[in-house]
């Protein structure tokens, strides 16, 4: 299994979790149930704080209720005292993150419920948390992640929707409009990521370049813009930003020349202010593009499906996902230069017996899709 494999299986994995939702997520509403939490924090590091980016909107709007994402490290140095009565989730898919281990660790020395998200229960995380919980991924044995960031994009919205109805905040009716425009965010995603093949086969040779690059997006898909700016740095390993619409105009849009690649991705409801930015970028540089749910016929613009507004990471996260996985294959830039490799145990960020665990997916790889 390669990582476009895992791209192109998100959205059958994330509708076979639908199907099994409020078993999926129970476990999780009934601890959240458990007490009087008055706030929800999510600690997260990389593709899993971003993830959790693209969502805490949705988890504001379902939960009624404040909603934080932080960094193990803020969390362990001051972001663990506000918002107050908070439940505390950490998340590492791998289960080997030592960052996000050090901040279970700290929850629990500081009598606070260690709740833990994985895709791998049985990995060290185990050991620093009170409850372990599959977030169903199933199986992903590439590095560069994009099959557990949807599928924890999916859990963590069907978390807020069935946490929702348990503090009567949302009604039966409610539960089931939600779920449905779920199932069309899962139906946009792979509409989407045929879009993003035949972008990516048309214009490949420019996205080929070694070039910076900057992506733009606001609310759910500030999420996007922070994980397709790591992923085009992590395996393109190219100079990759990611900005919110104002901030992106002042003063990083200084650096931009004819060459550059620029990605805007339109708000759900549409954006005159981002259409204008992108109609004015595209003067500088071809390489800018708007993502938009709302196109006008201009040549920089990529449709992207309809869906419910706080749900449109799901369609267009694939998308840089699809772009990363299919240049890096036609680069084949999946390492890193041999200086930075020779150094690398000195910076590393999982904890022992990671390697070993990725071996282990690879089989199970193997063994669960054939290839």
């Amino acid at each position: 299994m390669k990582m476009l494999d895992y791209v192109q299986l998100a959205h059958v994995r994330m509708g076979e979790n639908l199907e099994r939702s409020s078993e999926l997520v129970g476990q999780l509403v009934d601890i959240f149930q458990s007490a009087s939490f008055g706030a929800l924090r999510i600690v997260a590091s990389g593709s899993s704080r971003h993830a959790a980016d693209c969502v805490r909107d949705y988890l504001q709007d379902a939960l009624q209720m404040q909603v934080s994402v932080v960094t193990p490290e803020a969390f362990v140095d001051f972001e663990h005292t506000y918002p107050q009565n908070a439940l505390n989730i950490a998340i590492s898919q791998s289960g080997y993150s030592t960052n996000t281990i050090a901040a279970l660790d700290y929850m629990r020395t500081n009598d606070m419920a260690a709740v833990a998200l994985t895709a791998n229960v049985e990995a060290p995380i185990k050991e620093h948390a009170d409850i372990v919980l599959d977030y169903g991924v199933g199986v992903e044995s590439v590095d560069f992640v994009t099959l557990g960031v949807q599928t924890l994009i999916e859990y963590l919205v069907l978390f807020g929707i069935y946490g929702g109805q348990a503090l009567g905040v949302l009604d039966a009716d409610a539960v089931a409009q939600r779920l449905s425009d779920l199932n069309d965010a899962i139906q946009a995603n792979a509409t989407m990521c045929k879009t993003a093949e035949a972008y990516v086969q048309d214009h490949l040779l420019e996205l080929s370049e070694h070039v910076p690059a900057m992506v733009v997006g606001n609310g759910p898909n500030y999420g996007v813009a922070e994980e397709a700016a790591l992923k085009l740095s992590e395996t393109i390993k190219i100079p990759a930003m990611h900005h919110e619409g104002e901030e992106f105009v002042h003063g990083p849009e200084m650096q931009i020349t004819p060459g550059y690649l620029v990605f805007i991705v339109d708000d759900p409801r549409g954006s005159e202010r981002l259409a204008t930015i992108a109609d004015a970028l595209s003067k500088v540089t071809k390489k800018a593009v708007l993502l938009t749910m709302h196109p006008k016929g201009k040549g920089h613009e990529i449709t992207v499906p309809q869906v419910a507004p706080l749900l449109a990471a799901i369609p267009n996260l694939v998308f840089f996902q699809t772009m990363a996985a299919m240049v890096t294959e036609r680069l084949n830039s999946w390492d890193v230069h041999p200086y930075l490799d020779a150094v690398s145990k000195q910076m590393e960020v999982k904890a022992e017996g990671y390697e070993e665990s990725v071996n282990t997916l690879k089989a199970k790889a193997a063994e669960c899709y054939g290839m």
